[in-house]
């Protein structure tokens, strides 16, 4: 962001609208956004496409302020991949495979793993990466779960 530029990723603010885990009064008091305006979007009686450019900024700066996380659930993958690693299956790198881009996460998650380029599936795009970065990156995406 430059000056005061800002990138607007609606599906962000779409999913913290409509996240009924999030009381409308909390994001009313958070946000200033009134609690019935949230209301009638999250039972469809207001369309999210009709909010104030304003109003999509204010939520955007509360995401970009660092008060609402996304995650992806890796659990089984990480689950996975500290029980390869406690038998020594596998080396410094891995060979990753990302999956569609995540318009929440903003990257590809990734969606499987392989220890020796030799076992790349035909059609897989793999990319080389420390085996403790793939872990990093999984658990960091992670932290909700």
């Amino acid at each position: 962001m430059k000056g005061d530029e800002m990138r607007i990723n609606t599906t962000r603010v779409y999913m913290v609208l409509m996240n009924k885990a999030i009381p409308a009064y909390y994001l009313e008091k958070e946000l200033g956004i009134s609690r019935s305006r949230i209301t009638r979007i999250r039972n469809g009686e207001r369309k999210f496409e009709n909010l104030a450019l304003e109003t999509v900024m204010i939520i955007q700066k509360w995401i970009d302020d660092g008060n609402y996380t996304f995650s992806y659930d890796y659990s089984e993958l990480i689950e996975d991949l500290e029980a390869d690693i406690a038998e020594g299956l596998t080396d410094d790198y891995l060979f990753i495979v990302r999956g569609d881009y995540n318009e929440a996460l903003e990257k590809c998650p990734i969606i499987d793993y392989y220890y020796s380029q030799d076992e790349i599936n035909d059609g897989d795009l793999a990319e080389k990466v420390l085996t403790e970065a793939v872990l990093n990156e999984m658990k960091q995406d992670n932290s909700i779960f």
